[in-house]
C-alpha cells in the first residue's frame, strides 16, 4: 500500500470513528433536551421540532400496533386421542412462523423473567422509557469495538422498534423517533404490560421444525418442548440471551452456534447473579445442565400442510366465511359487487393470525383409508392440453346425512395440481341431477308419481337443434318414471321437467342451496348445467332425500374458539324441509332400483347388505363420470374425469370402481357410519295415483301401435310367429345404456342446449292427467 492510500485509510477511519462520536453525543443530547422537555410539559414541541414528519400517537395508536402481534391458529380433526382429546392436524401457515402470545408476564417462567431484565434492561421498573447512561456504555462499547455487548436500548425502546417503527436502520433519526416513543408509551402503559408485549415480540430464529420462532410462547415449544412456565433456569437464560443474535445463538445451527448460545447464556447467568435474581448455588446448577440434551425434537405432525394440505386450505377458506358473516358481510353481495376475493383474503389473515383453535368434522382414520384407497385397481390414461400431459381425476365426499357434516373427502386421484376436486371443482352433473331438478320436485308438485307413465319418443329440443337422444338411438314408448329413472331416459325428464315448469325446477335447486346459473335453460333437466356444481354441494343436495326430506348445508368447521379457549363459534343444524318425507321416501324407493336393475347396478353387485340408492351421471361425449349413493346414515358423492374436456368413454367405469373403494374404505375405517342393519323407514302416506304425464299422447302411440300390430298380422301367414317391438331398452341389467354420449347437450360455459325457462316444445292435444282411452300394455319387467 503507497502512502497515498495509507492516508486515505487512515483519514477514512477517522471519518467513521468521527461519526460514530458525533451520533452518540446527538443520541445522548436529544434524550437530555426530551427528558428536560417532559419534566417541564412542553415536549410535544420539542418532539414536533425535533422530528418534524412524526406525529404525536395517541394510546389508542400505539394498541393497533401492539394488537397488530399475531399468533398460530390451528386445526383439529373430529377424531379424539387417548384422553378425549381432539387430534391436531397442525398449525395453520404464517410463512413458515410459529408464534403464540403469552397473556401476561404470569404465564412464564420466573426465571426468564428476570433473565430478560436482568440482561436487557435491569433498570426496567425503574426508568422513564429510556436510560442515558445505558445508552453511552453502549455507544462506549460500539466504540472500543468491546466484544461483549449488553445494547443501550432499554425493553421499552425495542418493543418500539420492533413493533411500532418496523424500522431496524441505526440511523440518528430512527433513534431519536425511538427515543420519543419510548418515553410516550412508557407513560401510557404500566410496566408489565409492556414486558408482556415485548416477550411476544421477540424473534429467536428458527425452531427443532424449521419455523421461525416468534415470541417466547413459541421459543419454549420450538426450542425446548416445554410451555414457557416450565422453563428451568438454564433454558431460561439462554432464550433471553439469544434476542442480540438470534441466528447466530440458536442451537439449531451448528456447534458453532451451540458453543456462542452457551456463552451469551452464561454472560445472562453473571448478570442475574450480579442483580441477586440468584443464588451461587442456582447458578452453578445452571452452569452444569446440558442444553443440548434438553433441545426439542423435529415433529413432522406440527406441520398441517405436509400431509393434509386440502384440509387446510378448505378451513382456512370456510373459517373466513364464517368470520365474514359473523361480521355482518353478505357473501352473495360481496361476489355481486366483485369484491368476494379481496375480502376473503383479509379475513383468511385473521384465520391464520388470531390464534383460532378450528375444530374440523373430519374424521381421521376415514380420511386416510379412503385417500389410501381411492385409486387402487383404477386405469390412468395420459391426454395432452396444450404441451401438459394430464391423467384422469378424482374428486369425492362423504357425508353425515343428519348433519351435513363432511366426515371426509379425496381431493384428487394423484396429488397432482393444486385444486380440490371435492370441493373446489365445478363439473356438470349429467343425469345425477334428474332427482334433483325434475322426479323429486314433479312429486312433490303432484305432477308425478313413480308409476306415472310418460311417453319416451323422438322428441325436438326446444331451440330446434335437432331432438333429444337415450342411448343407442332408441325410445321406448310409455315408460314408468320409475324406469325412466331406473336406465336414465332422457325424454321423459325433458317432458317432466317442462310440463312442470322450468322456474320450479330451479326453486328447489335453490332450496338445495345449488341454484341455476342464469344461462341454464331446458338442457338443465339431464344435466346441461352452464356451469355445474362441486361434489361437495350435490351430495349435500342428494342427501336430502335420505334425511326425509331435510336438506343440511355440507360443512367442514364444527366449532371455532379464540386462544383462550371461548368458544366464537359452534355450528348449529338449520335443516330446511325441501321434501316431505313421503316424496324423498318415494325416491328412495326410485333410486334403489338404480343400484339393483338399472344404471348403478356396478354398484349393487359390489356392496353388500346396504339398504343403498343412488344415482349416476354422464356428460356428453362421456367427459364426466359420476355417481352419488345414499344408506340410511351417510352419502358419499364422487365425480371423475379430466381437467380438461377430454373423454372418458375408454375408462367408462372409473368413478364407479373408484366409489366401491371409497364405500368400503370408509365402511373399514369407520364401521359407526355403515350400519347394515339400517333400512329406510316409509313414513307412511304413499302416493301413487296419478296414471300418466301425456296420456294424449300414450293414446296416439298405442292407438298406432295396436294398428301397426293389426295390419302385420293381417300379412304374416297363419301360425307365422308375430314381431314383438317391446318396450324394454334393449339392454341386460347392468349394460347401464342411459349415461351415453348425447345424454348431455351441453358441455360447458360457450354451449346452448335449450331455449330457457318456460319454453315448451311439446303441447301436443289432448295432454294431460286423464287417463288413456285403453290401456296401454303393461311394461316388461326392469
Amino acid at each position: 500500500m503507497d502512502k497515498h492510500q495509507m492516508r486515505r485509510s487512515r483519514k477514512s477511519s477517522n471519518t467513521r470513528i468521527f461519526k460514530k462520536i458525533l451520533g452518540a453525543l446527538y443520541v445522548l443530547f436529544a434524550v437530555a433536551l426530551i427528558l428536560v422537555a417532559a419534566g417541564i410539559g412542553v415536549g410535544a414541541g420539542i418532539v414536533s421540532a425535533m422530528v418534524k414528519d412524526e406525529p404525536i400517537r395517541t394510546k389508542e395508536d400505539f394498541q393497533k400496533d401492539l394488537d397488530s402481534l399475531f399468533q398460530n391458529s390451528y386445526a383439529y380433526f373430529q377424531t379424539q386421542d387417548g384422553q378425549g382429546q381432539p387430534l391436531r392436524i397442525g398449525a395453520f401457515r404464517n410463512g413458515g412462523d410459529m408464534r403464540k402470545l403469552i397473556q401476561s408476564k404470569n404465564d412464564v417462567s420466573k426465571y426468564l423473567v428476570d433473565a430478560f431484565i436482568s440482561v436487557e434492561d435491569r433498570d426496567f421498573y425503574k426508568h422513564k422509557g429510556v436510560v442515558p447512561r445505558s445508552l453511552l456504555r453502549a455507544s462506549y462499547q460500539q466504540l472500543a469495538k468491546s466484544e461483549v455487548s449488553t445494547g443501550g436500548s432499554t425493553i421499552t425502546q425495542q418493543l418500539v422498534k420492533n413493533v411500532i417503527l418496523k424500522d431496524f436502520d441505526k440511523d440518528l433519526e430512527r433513534k431519536a423517533k425511538e427515543i420519543i416513543l419510548a418515553i410516550r408509551l412508557d407513560a401510557m402503559y404500566e410496566k408489565d404490560e409492556i414486558l408482556t408485549y415485548y416477550m411476544n415480540s421477540v424473534f429467536f430464529g428458527n425452531g427443532a421444525n424449521k419455523q421461525r420462532l416468534h415470541g417466547v410462547q413459541a421459543a419454549a415449544k420450538g426450542l425446548f418442548n416445554l410451555d414457557p412456565k416450565d422453563l428451568n433456569l438454564a433454558q431460561s437464560a439462554y432464550i433471553a440471551g439469544m434476542v442480540q443474535r438470534p441466528n447466530d445463538y440458536n442451537p439449531f445451527g451448528g456447534e458453532k452456534n451451540l458453543t456462542r448460545g452457551k456463552k451469551r447464556m452464561k454472560l445472562v447467568l453473571d448478570k442475574m447473579l450480579e442483580n441477586n435474581k440468584i443464588t451461587k448455588e442456582e447458578y452453578n446448577k445452571a452452569l452444569s445442565f446440558d442444553i443440548k440434551q434438553s433441545l426439542a425434537k423435529p415433529n413432522k405432525e406440527s406441520n398441517g400442510y405436509t400431509n393434509y394440505s386440502y384440509i387446510m386450505y378448505a378451513l382456512e377458506e370456510e373459517a373466513a366465511e364464517i368470520l365474514m358473516k359473523k361480521d355482518g358481510l353478505d357473501i352473495e353481495k360481496l361476489s355481486q359487487e366483485g369484491k368476494y376475493l379481496a375480502t376473503l383474503n383479509h379475513y383468511i389473515e385473521q384465520v391464520l393470525t388470531r390464534g383460532y383453535h378450528i375444530y374440523s368434522t373430519i374424521d381421521k382414520p376415514m380420511y386416510d383409508a379412503i385417500n389410501a384407497a381411492a385409486s387402487k385397481g383404477l386405469t390412468f390414461h395420459t391426454r395432452t392440453y396444450k404441451g401438459v400431459k394430464e391423467q384422469e381425476q378424482l374428486g369425492a365426499v362423504v357425508l353425515d346425512n343428519r348433519t351435513g357434516s363432511v366426515l371426509a373427502f379425496v381431493p384428487t386421484s394423484n396429488n397432482k395440481g393444486k385444486l380440490n376436486h371435492a370441493l373446489d371443482a365445478y363439473r356438470q352433473p349429467g343425469s345425477a341431477i334428474k332427482p334433483l331438478i325434475v322426479y323429486g320436485p314433479a312429486m312433490e308438485e303432484g305432477i308425478i308419481s313413480p308409476s306415472t307413465l310418460i311417453l319416451d319418443e323422438k322428441y325436438p329440443k326446444a331451440d330446434g337443434s335437432g331432438y333429444y337422444e337415450n342411448a343407442a338411438n332408441k325410445y321406448y314408448g310409455p315408460v314408468t318414471v320409475t324406469k325412466a329413472l331406473t336406465y336414465s331416459f332422457n325424454i321423459p325428464a325433458i317432458k317432466t321437467f317442462n310440463k312442470m315448469g322450468h322456474n320450479v325446477g330451479f326453486d328447489y335447486l335453490r332450496k338445495l342451496n345449488i341454484p341455476p346459473h342464469k344461462n341454464d335453460t331446458e338442457a338443465a333437466a339431464i344435466g346441461g348445467q352452464y356451469r355445474g356444481y362441486t361434489v361437495d354441494k350435490i351430495t349435500a343436495a342428494f342427501a336430502t332425500f335420505a334425511n326425509e326430506g331435510r336438506y343440511n348445508s355440507p360443512h367442514l368447521i364444527a366449532k371455532i374458539t379464540d386462544a383462550n379457549g371461548n368458544t366464537i363459534y359452534e355450528h348449529q343444524a338449520e335443516q330446511k324441509q325441501v321434501f316431505s318425507p313421503q316424496t324423498s321416501y318415494q325416491m328412495i324407493k326410485m333410486l334403489r332400483t338404480v343400484v339393483t336393475q338399472g344404471t348403478g347396478v356396478y354398484i349393487g353387485s359390489r356392496v353388500y347388505g346396504y339398504d343403498l340408492a343412488g344415482k349416476t351421471g354422464t356428460t356428453s361425449d362421456d367427459k364426466d363420470l359420476w355417481f352419488i349413493g345414499s344408506t340410511p346414515n351417510i352419502t358419499i358423492g364422487a365425480w371423475g374425469g379430466y381437467d380438461h374436456n377430454f373423454r372418458m368413454s375408454h375408462n367408462d367405469k372409473f368413478t364407479k370402481r373408484a366409489w366401491v373403494n371409497i364405500f368400503k374404505a370408509a365402511a373399514a375405517a369407520a364401521p359407526e357410519y355403515f350400519d347394515k342393519n339400517a333400512r329406510f323407514q316409509s313414513p307412511g302416506g304413499l302416493r301413487d295415483n296419478i296414471s300418466c304425464l301425456d296420456c294424449g299422447a300414450i293414446n296416439d302411440y298405442l292407438s298406432k301401435q295396436k294398428k301397426k300390430e293389426e295390419e302385420e298380422q293381417k300379412q304374416r301367414k297363419p301360425n307365422q310367429p308375430g314381431d314383438n317391438p317391446g318396450n324394454e331398452p334393449g339392454n341386460e341389467p347392468g349394460d347401464e345404456p342411459g349415461d351415453n354420449p348425447g345424454d348431455n347437450p351441453g358441455d360447458g360455459p360457450g354451449d346452448n342446449p335449450g331455449d330457457g325457462p318456460g319454453d315448451n316444445p311439446g303441447g301436443e292435444p289432448g295432454d294431460g292427467n286423464q287417463r288413456p282411452t285403453f290401456p296401454p300394455r303393461p311394461p316388461n319387467r326392469d
